[in-house]
């Protein structure tokens, strides 16, 4: 999306007027949401998986670089299937991560530092070894239909077949003959994740109460699974159209036009149920519950969600189709704006930059972009949600497919399993320079440590003499607990081929410059245009990547009309007052 920048400019003036008139901002507004993939986190059993215990013995890590929120991913009794996202006991803890006392104690420890806590909330689907799953295969009350069963079609030789052509995310069927009821069922993702029928009152009645559980247990907030996928027609003899996309094979889920399967409207009704649920706990402790859900769809349909009484729908333009190796300055201030202009009057944004879904930006752009990324992501206005390891600028892990665990890659075979498998990008955390790289004393972890661990972990950063990516995380969280970073004003400054930057600003504080090269070549820039008559400013934080000259560095006073910066070079700037012009 590309218009004029004068345009851009006023669309980013009014729109951020409009959201500093409110004077209170809420916790998640003023957090960064770190994401925690349980299993690779810390093991402290040995058995090579990461746990609940792991994650406690780790917490004061958050406080370090200062990060008030965590997001956990799935922990609770599954099959592991899909590693915890086919759950068979939505309100336990899976022995493997701990037991709910663990989980108990994790609350309180976080909530001693002023950390909330945030849980996966994954409605679509269960374990077809869930408890309501196996009733329902016996046709018993009240479970019978608490899933999408069919007769399907009759064959020619008087066989059923499956009722129309709809396809998996994951790729192939989505209809699973059971020989016991001798009918169909309907699963979005694996067949061994059956989905529920939200058409059932008594199925959104039991989800709500899973929500209540862990509500009055104290949780912060819940980050919805696959919330597009949470309805489909009841007319399922309805085949979807395809979707002309070039280059497709016919198993693969692009193949066709979801739109009998995906983001339907009854989802409303289902997202207003959960935060009513969520509100009754906020009526006895005076503490309101967070929502945000998984959404990769258009900017205009992931605002209306916005409606529906969640706090956010996650802003996944960074990451698909996201920045790559080729996206320079004006393209991501373009990906940036989406959010920005798109979003409806006093609605806040939000922004990610990989997940346990997504390749890792490392994987994308190179080993050398971390820094210039996660200062982009720590200054932009708005929520940032940072994935485990980018704060250390982890990489990616090369895995056999001999070795691969993750079933989407292993569904596409040996030829296409590097395309689809997230196996890579989930790969443990490199803690320090000991075996496995001191997260697990197993032998073997249940993925492989990158390795280059020795000299990649949060030990030998944390002590590092020249700047690391782990003290410059650090820095930048602390840079956010400025005014003008929390609500500022965020207006676009120099962008062109090579350099994004942006103006943050709010009445009464220091005004900062924060400028990036994303781009392939040197770029040497005027800002006195942006700056109000300023002509000087002090470095307030660099990406340290500095190989060549000039060699910036902390609280060197330079003049803004001539700043030269490298590819993956950043500075944070104070903007210093007229009397101090050169």
């Amino acid at each position: 999306m590309r218009v004029g920048l004068s345009l851009l400019l006023l669309i980013c003036s009014v729109f951020c007027s409009e959201i500093t008139d409110k004077t209170k901002l809420k916790w998640w507004q003023t957090s960064i949401i770190y994401q925690i993939y349980p299993r690779s986190f810390k093991d402290s059993d040995g058995d090579g998986v990461g746990d609940l215990k792991g994650i406690i013995s780790k917490i004061d890590h958050f406080v370090y670089i200062g990060v008030k929120a965590i997001w956990l991913s799935p922990f609770y009794p599954s099959p592991m299937k899909d590693f915890g996202y086919d759950i068979s006991n939505h309100t336990d803890v899976d022995p493997i991560f701990g037991t709910l006392d663990d989980f108990r104690t994790l609350l309180t420890e976080c909530h001693k530092r002023d950390i909330k806590v945030i849980i996966d909330f994954v409605p679509n689907h269960t374990s077809d070894l869930h408890p309501w799953f196996l009733a329902s295969v016996r046709g018993e009350e009240p479970y019978k239909d608490f899933y999408v069963w069919t007769d399907g079609i009759e064959g020619p030789d008087g066989t059923r077949i499956k009722p129309n052509n709809w396809l998996s995310v994951f790729g192939g069927e989505v209809w699973k003959w059971n020989e016991q009821r001798q009918q169909f069922y309907y699963h979005a993702f694996l067949e061994e994740q059956p989905d529920l029928n939200y058409r059932n009152p008594k199925v959104i009645e039991e989800m709500n109460n899973v929500i209540r559980f862990w509500s009055e247990m104290g949780v912060d907030g819940i980050r919805v699974d696959a919330i597009t996928n949470l309805y489909e027609v009841e007319d399922v003899s309805l085949n979807e159209p395809l979707s002309e996309k070039p280059g497709v094979p016919e198993f693969q889920y692009e193949y066709l036009n979801h739109i009998y399967t995906s983001n339907l409207p009854e989802i409303e009704g289902a997202i207003r149920g959960w935060r009513n649920a969520m509100n009754e706990f906020k009526t006895e402790d005076g503490v309101p519950r967070f929502m945000v859900v998984e959404f990769y769809e258009t900017p205009e349909k992931r605002n209306a969600y916005l409606g529906y009484g969640c706090d956010l729908p996650f802003n996944f333009d960074l990451v698909d189709p996201g920045i790559t190796a080729d996206c320079g300055g004006r393209c991501i201030r373009d990906m940036v704006d989406i959010e920005y202009s798109a979003l409806p009057k006093h609605s806040w944004p939000n922004f990610v930059l990989g997940n346990h879904d997504r390749k890792r930006i490392t994987k994308k752009r190179g080993a050398g972009a971390a820094n210039a990324m996660n200062m982009l992501l720590l200054t932009l206005r708005g929520t940032p949600t940072t994935y485990y390891g980018e704060e250390i600028g982890m990489e990616e892990v090369y895995v056999p497919f001999e070795d691969t665990k993750d079933p989407w890659g292993l569904n596409y075979g040996k030829e296409r399993y590097t395309e689809f498998s997230r196996d890579p990008c989930r790969t443990p955390l490199q803690w320090n320079g000991d075996s496995q790289s001191g997260f697990t004393t197993a032998e073997k972890p249940w993925l492989p440590v990158h390795d280059n661990y020795r000299t990649v972990n949060v030990e030998t950063q944390k002590t590092s003499k020249e700047l690391s990516p782990l003290q410059l995380y650090k820095q930048l969280a602390e840079l956010r607990e400025n005014t003008a970073f929390q609500k500022g004003d965020l207006k676009y400054a120099v962008v062109n081929d090579n350099i994004f930057s942006y103006i943050r600003n709010s009445v009464g504080d220091p005004r900062y410059l924060v400028t990036i090269n994303f781009g392939k070549t040197n770029s040497k820039d005027d800002y006195t245009d942006y700056t109000d008559g300023r002509f000087l400013g002090r470095i307030i934080a660099h990406t340290g990547n500095m190989k060549n000259e000039p060699f910036y560095k902390e609280d060197m006073e330079v003049p803004l009309n001539g700043i030269l910066l490298q590819p993956d070079q950043g500075l944070v700037i104070e903007l210093l007052n007229k009397r101090q012009e050169l």
